[in-house]
């Protein structure tokens, strides 16, 4: 009757332990595809809330769907 209560516990810890590395690896694919996009609008909005006239660099606007395109790509090179 105790293992199988310990068994229970045990598949519990392992999809737990699933569920958070696929979650860190989720986090690290979109890192890197989009991070330069978010850290520019993040860049604008502290810049904005601290009373500046920050605006996003329209040249690094213009190229952001291609690099998410060629990073996407990079990606499925890799097997990512």
């Amino acid at each position: 009757m105790f293992q199988r209560r310990r068994d229970v516990r045990g598949q519990a810890t392992t999809e737990y332990i699933l569920i958070v590395v696929l979650v860190a690896v989720l986090s690290i694919g979109i890192i890197t595809v989009f991070g330069n996009q978010v850290r520019d609008l993040f860049r604008v909005a502290t810049d904005r809330m601290a009373g500046g006239d920050a605006t996003i660099n329209p040249a690094f606007a213009a190229q952001a769907p291609g690099l998410t395109n060629q990073n996407l790509s990079k990606l499925k090179e890799n097997g990512n």
